[in-house]
């Protein structure tokens, strides 16, 4: 699965480049005050999950954070519809991965959970324009 999920990245780091787009994508207070709230919130467990000691109740309460953090994202930003559509589109994989370190899903484990998102804010790094962003590592 994990192979799956690092080419999906590959592949939608190969569209963006050849998409045609000059620069980045826009990003509003919203966007930057949510992905910034993904961000630390996954600094926070990273450690924990890649070597297999989060607690199942912290996997799941980082989950539930994750997911509020994506929700206020998709309601409060008010950027185009295109750009829309590609952050909520990432988004969605974030929250798709935080379900996995939460073992919501039971098709990945939560390390391909981690992978998944960290894939997905270095996607978001490279397609948004987030002044100040800093990357997790």
């Amino acid at each position: 699965m994990r192979t799956f999920w690092l080419a999906f990245a590959v592949a939608l780091l190969v569209v963006s480049a050849h998409a045609g787009a000059p620069g980045k994508l826009p990003t509003d207070e919203a966007i930057r005050t949510e992905m910034k709230a993904i961000r630390d919130l996954t600094l926070n467990v990273h450690t924990l999950v890649t070597h297999r000691r989060m607690p199942p109740a912290d996997a799941r309460t980082f989950h539930t954070r994750v997911k509020a953090a994506v929700e206020r994202l998709k309601a409060g930003t008010q950027v185009q519809a295109e750009t829309r559509g590609e952050i909520e589109k990432l988004a969605s994989y974030i929250e798709r991965g935080a379900a996995a370190v939460a073992g919501a899903d039971s098709s990945m484990s939560p390390i391909d959970g981690i992978l998944i998102i960290d894939d997905s804010l270095a996607i978001y790094a490279q397609r948004f324009d987030h002044p100040d962003w800093q990357p997790l590592r």
